[in-house]
């Protein structure tokens, strides 16, 4: 049987998580998902698949997981510029109940040209309006989802791609996206892909991936997202790869990464242009939990460890999404050795227990 079939079911060694393989279009490349559970209680997964990252055949896809359903449904094309390629797709859904896709639209294989595409669907997914530029500027790139906070405002963590480096901004809108304005990190040069929760009294917390494969970065904001304080080295590790923070219904911040740093030479030679080069691990995928705002993180257990397929496909686990489901569980999606992407549910207490 085809196990990238969607069937949400215990896991074989453990059965209090939940887990599937969701379906694929393209058998190559399938990569930075990213979670939303819309109103209605469905879960909705959007990715790039294609033939290979940067290629002019990869394009943004979805997969639903219906309320009350197991099986995730047979992904979507959302987007399809046969000049471009579109990537890391956000989902967001706004408080009028229009679903929002971003993603971003570069030439091929060269990210300094990116831009930022928009298309807005009515009925939650099932039809789409035409996509069209939100952001031309040059070099923006995204990865996090959008958040509205406490004060009415839209916050878009973003990051741009350009010859001198790579720096975090984040794009706030005060009128429901029709204006926006763009706040740059001080400090933020290869510190990208932030992700940001807002904590009680309205502090707002971002994690940073850092383009230097050694900790994950840490920034804070007093004023709704306008200025950020610089970002500071964290205990946790990183490899130069994405990382992602939600906020869960008790309160306390899960964090999904990779626990690999090159500081604890984590790494593995790779050919490329014939030169070899180390490349940082990608496994394994843990999850932290704080109960205090992200200061300390006591609570850690991983979520996928190299298997057996790692011995021949190195590409690892990686890009991860959180979200924190109303049903109190804690979803999960992330790239399963490039192959598909593999979903996993659990039981907010199933961190402690490990």
């Amino acid at each position: 049987m085809n196990r990238f079939n969607g069937i949400v079911s215990p896991s074989e060694t453990d059965p209090k998580r939940l887990e599937a393989f969701l379906p694929v279009l393209h058998p190559n490349d399938s990569h930075a998902a990213n979670l939303l559970e819309l109103d209605n209680g469905d879960l909705l997964c959007v990715w790039f698949n294609g033939s290979g990252e940067g290629n002019p055949d990869t394009n943004i896809v979805m997969s639903r997981l219906a309320a009350g359903s197991n099986r995730w449904s047979e992904p979507v094309r959302l987007s399809d510029d046969p000049e471009r390629s579109e990537q890391n797709p956000v989902l967001f859904q706004a408080p009028d109940g229009r679903l929002w896709l971003l993603h971003t639209s570069n030439e091929p294989h060269d990210q300094k040209t990116s831009r930022i595409v928009r298309r807005i669907s009515q009925d939650r997914g099932a039809t789409w309006g035409p996509p069209e530029v939100l952001f031309d500027r040059k070099g923006l790139f995204l990865r996090q989802p959008m958040l509205v906070l406490s004060s009415g405002d839209w916050l878009l963590p973003a990051y741009y791609c350009k010859l001198d480096g790579h720096y975090s901004v984040v794009m706030i809108s005060s009128d429901e996206g029709r204006t926006w304005t763009e706040h740059e990190v001080a400090g933020g040069v290869h510190r990208v892909q932030m992700s940001v929760v807002e904590l009680d009294g309205g502090t707002l917390f971002a994690v940073f991936r850092s383009r230097q494969a050694d900790r994950i970065y840490t920034s804070v904001s007093h004023d709704a997202g306008r200025t950020w304080t610089v970002p500071a080295r964290s205990a946790l590790a990183n490899n130069n790869s994405s990382i992602q923070l939600t906020k869960l219904r008790s309160g306390r911040l899960a964090l999904l990464f990779n626990d690999s740093t090159m500081e604890r030479d984590q790494f593995r030679w790779v050919q490329r242009k014939g030169e070899f080069r180390k490349k940082p691990l990608r496994t394994p995928l843990t999850l932290a939990v704080s109960e205090d705002g992200g200061a300390t993180w006591p609570h850690i257990r991983n979520v996928q460890m190299a298997d057996l397929e790692y011995k021949d496909s190195e590409i690892g686990y990686s890009y991860p999404t959180i979200i924190a489901g109303r049903d109190g569980k804690i979803h999960m999606a992330y790239s399963y050795l490039r192959k598909a992407i593999k979903y996993v549910c659990v039981e907010e207490s199933w961190v402690s227990e490990g």
